[in-house]
């Protein structure tokens, strides 16, 4: 299905708030990479993800998709991020619940904002890296940084960092007190059930996903690839038991860069965990 403007919307949604029954997922896209200061190209996996999406059996769950961030490209990231904020807080005012695809890992921060201000939450970020460079008032937005500001967010109780590996410069090891890191390695040895213990029922939950979690060898189209990650197949049968068995208020998947991609393999498989998420049934 096409939006009004003639756009391919996610798996065929329609493009109107009010076709979503509550508690369905509400697809933004947001083409900028205004946040990753090394390789440009994530400002182009909305459109690539759709189209991989487009080829995939539309989940049992219809939501809807507004598309893409208006803005994205000129204006500047700080701006960019306070106007996602702000419709991520429209969106859950009509009691649906984002799901972005980005466009750089530094947009998480903006429905993590809106979402915390109803209450505390709990965040899972599957990431490659820490993304938790030192960063001071005044500083621009960047995905290096961007998990130690959602961490001191009053309201994000809880952040469960899986998949990491690779320590880049100013990247550090210590995430806080509220936070679990289960690094590549440890997330071999445990199932899904293994990874559920670790979010307790009770919290509300955002799931982030940077596509850098798994390994390049599957999902090339990543600017900061790290070898050794994770198998797909692995993170599917994950995000789709906590999708399934803990309230997930919310969802993006981010860091895809079609520039660097082969064959479109890894908008497909971003589309795919996307899908994984809207399938689930899931707690509301």
């Amino acid at each position: 299905m096409m939006d009004g403007a003639g756009h391919l919307t996610l798996f065929g949604w329609p493009s109107a708030m009010a076709n979503a029954d509550s508690g369905r997922f509400c697809a933004i896209g947001v083409p900028s990479d205004h946040g990753n200061g090394v390789s440009r190209g994530a400002a182009q996996a909305p459109a690539a993800v759709r189209r991989a999406a487009s080829h995939l059996a539309s989940p049992r769950h219809q939501g809807v998709d507004l598309g893409d961030l208006a803005g994205c490209g000129a204006q500047d990231h700080d701006t960019v991020l306070v106007r996602l904020a702000a419709l991520v807080e429209q969106v859950v005012e009509r009691g649906l619940r984002p799901l972005l695809i980005g466009g750089d890992h530094s947009l998480t921060y903006a429905p993590a904002l809106a979402l915390q201000r109803h209450g505390d939450i709990g965040v899972v970020w599957f990431d490659a890296h820490t993304d938790f460079s030192p960063w001071s008032a005044g500083q621009g937005h960047s995905h290096k940084q961007v998990l130690r500001r959602i961490e001191a967010l009053s309201g994000v109780a809880r952040v469960l960092q899986i998949g990491y590996r690779g320590l880049t410069i100013g990247d550090e090891r210590y995430l806080g007190e509220t936070s679990t890191v289960v690094t590549t390695a440890q997330a071999r040895a445990l199932d899904a059930a293994d990874v559920l213990r670790l979010m307790p029922p009770e919290l509300p939950w955002y799931l982030s996903i940077d596509i850098d979690v798994i390994d390049p060898f599957h999902a090339p189209g990543t600017s900061a690839p790290v070898p050794d990650g994770l198998e797909p197949r692995w993170l599917g049968k994950v995000v789709g038991a906590m999708a399934g068995r803990r309230k997930i208020i919310g969802a993006d998947v981010v860091e895809v860069n079609p520039r660097l991609d082969v064959g479109g393999i890894t908008s497909a498989i971003a589309a795919e965990l996307l899908r994984t998420i809207a399938d689930a049934p899931g707690e509301r």
